[in-house]
Parts: C-alpha cells; sequence; structure tokens
C-alpha cells in the first residue's frame, strides 16, 4: 500500500465549548481535509432547527466522540450532557469510540481519565487530526488531503501574492470569476500579485517581491 488510504470513514462528533471554537473550528476543518464525517454544531444547526434534537441525532448516529476538554468546557452543561450520553453508549454496547484532548491543565473527569487522551498544540493542530484518523505520518497527511481535494473534483487555481483558491471567499462565484493581477511600486522597487473576483470585486494579495 502505497501512502494512507482512507477506507473506513470515521464519522465524528466534535464536542466542545463555544468559548473554545478557535481550536474547534479549524480542527474540524483539518479532519474534513482528511476524509473524516465531522458533526460540528456551527455547521450542522440551522435557524429554527432543535438544538437538543440534533445533537441527539448525532450523539447516537457517530461512531467517534471527540471531546475537546480545557477550563471552559469543565464548566459547561453542554459538554458535559454531550460527555454523558457518549459514556453511556460507550458502556452500554461499545459502539462509540471517545477520544478527549485536553486543551489546557485541566484535569479530566474520573470517567475518561482510563482512557487514552491527547493534548493539542494550538499551533500543530495537523498532529492531533493524525492521531485522531490514524494518519502515521505528515507524508501520509499530506497525501490524505490530496486525495480529498482529487475526490472533490473542485477547480483549484493558484494566484502569485495570494495562494490556492476554489472560489471567491466573499460571494462565493467559482474560479473562473477570479482574475490575478500584478502591480509594480516603481518609487519602492516592490512588485505585488493578488486575486481580484470579477463578480463583486473583492481583492486580496501582497508583496512577492
Amino acid at each position: 500500500m502505497l501512502g494512507w488510504q482512507n477506507t473506513d470513514m470515521i464519522h465524528l462528533f466534535l464536542s466542545h465549548n463555544h468559548r473554545d471554537k478557535d481550536v474547534a473550528t479549524p480542527l474540524a476543518a483539518q479532519l474534513r481535509l482528511v476524509g473524516v464525517d465531522v458533526w460540528l454544531d456551527d455547521w450542522e444547526i440551522k435557524p429554527g432547527d432543535s438544538i437538543i434534537g440534533k445533537v441527539n441525532e448525532a450523539l447516537s448516529l457517530v461512531d467517534t466522540v471527540v471531546l475537546l476538554w480545557s477550563k471552559n468546557s469543565a464548566g459547561s452543561r453542554w459538554v458535559d450532557s454531550e460527555m454523558a450520553a457518549a459514556i453511556d453508549r460507550r458502556h452500554s454496547d461499545g459502539s462509540v469510540r471517545i477520544i478527549p484532548v485536553r486543551l489546557d491543565e485541566t484535569e479530566l473527569p474520573p470517567l475518561l481519565r482510563p482512557l487514552k487522551w491527547l493534548e493539542l498544540d494550538y499551533n500543530r493542530i495537523d498532529v492531533a487530526v493524525r492521531q485522531i484518523a490514524g494518519i502515521g505520518s505528515y507524508a501520509d497527511l499530506i497525501i490524505a488531503i490530496q486525495n480529498t481535494i482529487a475526490e472533490a473534483g473542485f477547480d483549484f487555481r493558484y494566484f502569485h501574492g495570494y495562494g490556492v483558491a476554489i472560489g471567491c471567499p466573499k460571494c462565493g462565484a467559482p474560479s473562473n470569476e477570479l482574475k490575478g493581477w500584478t502591480e509594480t511600486d516603481y518609487q519602492r522597487d516592490d512588485e505585488y500579485a493578488g486575486v481580484r473576483c470579477l463578480s463583486c470585486g473583492w481583492n486580496d494579495g501582497g508583496e512577492i517581491w
């Protein structure tokens, strides 16, 4: 086998306190990039939905619960309820895997201490992604992300001074509505490049030389 192959998709519920969104959202995004089916409240609960109903439904269907544990989550009734539901499933039929991920020095609850837990470095979220998804090396992580991108079938384009884009982050126009640009500041002898959206006028870029 060459590299990591996603043969069994993980269906994962990400339990966290809203004060930890700064790590929960990028963690969920990177997990999706390697092919993990992630349930994140901000992505799945729409206006008018029953929050309790949606959470209960997700917790009954997933096979993995990642619990982001911190001072914030330790004082959260929502996180406590989600943790209790996951522990009940684990003890009743063993149908769910619980992965505690510590964000700070807050001690884990007694029922979670026997489980192998992870520590998350805010600057190296990719390490936690590899551990959760069972990806052995950084090279395999890259392969997994590339496979996900290829399977998605999006038209990716690279713009000098900005980077890779599949569309406009402001209006959602596809990549064929984006146009690269370059400008030169002759007084400072600097060159700039970037990308502009032909649909809404959004523009971004930076110094390249």
